[in-house]
């Protein structure tokens, strides 16, 4: 049985799209009979820790709160999935194996200066990760010689390519069956809207937020509902529904018409996936992250990413649109995301063991 060690930076107790596919990564090739093992690294170069939890701080968490088990509960995974705390990445840490696959650029370093006996290593790259900076060591995590990258999407894949000729294009993917289109666009509440709320400056939320505020005075029947990780912020006014951490996001999807997604960069964009697989008419950021969803799809709004005034616009036109026009947007949406099926991504990763 070929045994794969996937190795991530943190461990993450709430949801979170780059966590999540790598998980299903594990899960999947597990059911598939591969001997999984997931290393969750507790020291992370680069990774900007709380000076309020220092290594040792953290080490006593995850041996007294997570039982050195660091298995979340917002993930349904193939019982057979094993789960470790490691202190840092090295040899003593990590067992033998015949696949490595890690997602992060900071991991590239000390994952490459693994013993070959760790397994053969695969970057899964699932966005261009300089948001906080250190862009030469960025670039230089894609250039190393025994690992093979992988990018999700064809603007990752463009920005690796010019420093490994070799990267890989697999696209992302979501669970069909669980990301489907139960309730009819038309039989949805008129007017309502779900959207996704961070506090993270990246994801735009304020931008929404400021749109929506406006266009509650125009159409004061419309509803709103946000769902994040995050708590509830006190810029959010009390006539908007927030759903933290949420556990039905299928049905939270289909029980809203309208989906807006604000990121100002994004690697695919999985939230925004998730709803147009799950019926919702969509507005999302004009960003290379979101191509994917907007090349070839007429369907899909858009508008200039971090302006308000551009979103409320876009947002007043998707209000006047007539039934049979939501309607065709909803089931051009569902057709194109059906390419992105999780069967023919884990063939693809396969055929790089």
């Amino acid at each position: 049985m070929m045994k794969i060690n996937i190795i991530l930076p943190f461990f993450a107790r709430v949801p979170g799209g780059g966590t999540k596919i790598m998980y299903e990564y594990a899960s999947r090739l597990s059911e598939k009979g591969f001997n999984v093992q997931i290393y969750n690294c507790l020291k992370t170069p680069y990774y900007p820790y709380s000076k309020y939890k220092p290594f040792f701080i953290r080490k006593l968490i995850s041996f007294f709160y997570d039982k050195n088990k660091p298995k979340p509960n917002w993930f349904s995974f193939d019982k057979e999935v094993k789960f470790n705390f490691i202190n840092n990445i090295s040899d003593d840490q990590v067992r033998d194996a015949d696949i490595i696959l890690f997602t992060w650029w900071a991991l590239a370093d000390p994952v490459n200066k693994l013993s070959d006996s760790k397994g053969n290593k695969i970057n899964i790259i699932q966005d261009y990760e300089t948001w906080t900076g250190h862009e030469n060591l960025v670039h230089d995590s894609y250039k190393k010689d025994n690992i093979t990258n992988i990018a999700i999407s064809k603007f990752v894949y463009n920005i690796v390519k010019s420093f490994d000729s070799k990267v890989s294009f697999i696209p992302n993917a979501i669970d069909l069956l669980k990301f489907s289109c139960r309730k009819p666009i038309l039989k949805r509440s008129n007017n309502s809207f779900i959207m996704m709320y961070s506090k993270e400056y990246r994801k735009g939320s304020e931008v929404g937020l400021k749109a929506f505020h406006e266009l509650k005075k125009i159409f004061p029947d419309l509803e709103l509902t946000l769902f994040g990780v995050s708590d509830r912020g006190e810029e959010i006014p009390d006539w908007i529904t927030y759903v933290q951490n949420p556990n039905n996001l299928p049905e939270l999807y289909n029980s809203h018409m309208f989906f807006v997604t604000n990121s100002l960069v994004e690697g695919w964009g999985l939230p925004l996936h998730e709803a147009m697989a799950s019926g919702c008419v969509c507005i999302c950021t004009d960003i290379v992250g979101h191509s994917q969803f907007i090349e070839n799809n007429p369907g899909m709004l858009t508008y200039e990413p971090g302006d308000y005034k551009s979103l409320l616009n876009v947002l007043k036109r998707l209000l006047s649109l007539e039934n049979h026009e939501l309607d065709l947007i909803s089931e051009n949406n569902i057709k194109l995301v059906q390419k992105y099926d999780w069967n023919k991504t884990i063939n693809q990763l396969i055929n790089h063991f």
